[in-house]
């Protein structure tokens, strides 16, 4: 298997791609450390088997990212399957879509966007080194990923293959979805300008273009994992850096609400199309519901009709009256409220962890024992 094909590749091989870049990036640190004497050295402040970074990297962002090909990809297929299946966009815009499409599949597997990534991660993960630095300078935290050395501080050989090799492999990964996740945000607003066939009346209570919104919200995962990678920088800050809780609480909050902003951006194109149809849809139907409820009112309550058990006409009235609320409960964004509220619970869970730094979890479970009282 050649090295491109087991970074980029979604062909299946799931378990062998985590095993193998899982691998490249965290082992080779553990027998490095082992050799270099910090893997567990009591003398710095941060031997490797108490930095929670590189393990977050190699062992649990990498496995999330590759098993992310096996859940967004399909659904970017499902979603354009639907666009060009299910009628929503008519005959005549049929060949613009197939020209927007086209350009996302181009844009999202450019040769060049990813030589630029590549470049961009090295120079980012080696800037890394100044963090390293100034810990140890200014604040006195010893690593692993440093050593002393004739009175000047310089890379370690695992921190030079934590630099270079394994930090540059996770945000490669890491900004190639990113990418992707910019050029399918381009694709809906470029669909969302297209002539679309919507029905207020769709039971999935966004016109037809539920499938887009429950699509979007598998986003979640990419910024679940950028929730990790936080996580294990902001822990690392308040064990080892002296940061206070309340200051982390205040970035993670930030971050979920950004988090879920960005997420619900590229559906917002639709907005103006969906609110539209809403408004012309209540106008429509509530006349509707107006002549058949006067036809109703007519027959059974005005004629006295009596034969209401044998007639068909009630249970069209209720069928209508079913109708229109769906009309009425039709969302102006193709989301629904629910899903956005276990999205954010989703983006909460990786700080969670970050109270056990400040408390022992026994202490956690106190204070909850103690709220319950």
């Amino acid at each position: 298997m050649k090295l491109t094909n087991l970074i980029l590749s979604n062909d299946g091989n799931t378990a062998t791609r985590i095993l193998l870049l899982a691998g490249i990036a965290w082992l080779p640190l553990v027998v490095l450390t082992l050799i270099e004497g910090t893997l567990y050295d009591a003398d710095i402040t941060i031997p490797f088997v108490k930095d929670i970074v590189p393990y977050v990297r190699g062992l649990i962002v990498i496995p999330l990212l590759v098993m992310a090909d096996n859940v967004i990809e399909p659904m970017m297929a499902r979603t354009v399957n639907y666009l060009q299946t299910s009628g929503i966009v008519p005959e005549s815009e049929k060949q613009d879509l197939g020209s927007v499409i086209d350009k996302m599949a181009h844009l999202m597997n450019s040769k060049y966007v990813q030589v630029i990534l590549v470049a961009l991660v090295i120079v980012i993960s080696w800037l890394l080194k100044s963090d390293y630095n100034d810990m140890w300078t200014n604040k006195g935290v010893t690593s692993w990923v440093l050593h002393l050395e004739n009175g000047v501080v310089d890379e370690s050989y695992a921190g030079i293959w934590f630099l270079l090799v394994t930090t540059p492999l996770v945000s490669f990964l890491l900004y190639r979805w990113l990418w992707r996740f910019i050029v399918w945000s381009i694709f809906l607003y470029r669909v969302s300008r297209l002539k679309l066939e919507l029905y207020a009346s769709h039971t999935d209570l966004a016109g037809g273009l539920g499938l887009l919104g429950a699509g979007q919200s598998l986003f979640c995962i990419l910024f679940f994992i950028m929730a990790t990678l936080l996580s294990s920088d902001l822990a690392g800050n308040l064990l080892y850096e002296g940061d206070e809780l309340i200051m982390v609480k205040q970035v993670v909050v930030v971050f979920i609400i950004i988090s879920l902003a960005l997420i619900l951006m590229p559906l917002m194109s639709f907005v103006k199309k969906l609110f539209s149809l809403k408004k012309e849809a209540l106008a429509e139907y509530g006349a509707l519901q107006h002549r058949t409820s006067r036809d109703f009112h007519d027959h059974w309550i005005k004629n006295k009709s009596d034969d209401l058990v044998d007639s068909v006409q009630p249970s069209a009235m209720a069928d209508y009256s079913a109708v229109y609320e769906i009309v009425s409960n039709m969302r102006i964004v193709p989301l629904d409220s629910k899903t956005i509220i276990v999205m954010a619970v989703v983006l909460l869970i990786p700080f969670l962890p970050l109270t056990l730094t400040q408390s022992s979890f026994w202490d956690v479970l106190k204070m909850i024992g103690g709220s319950l009282l």
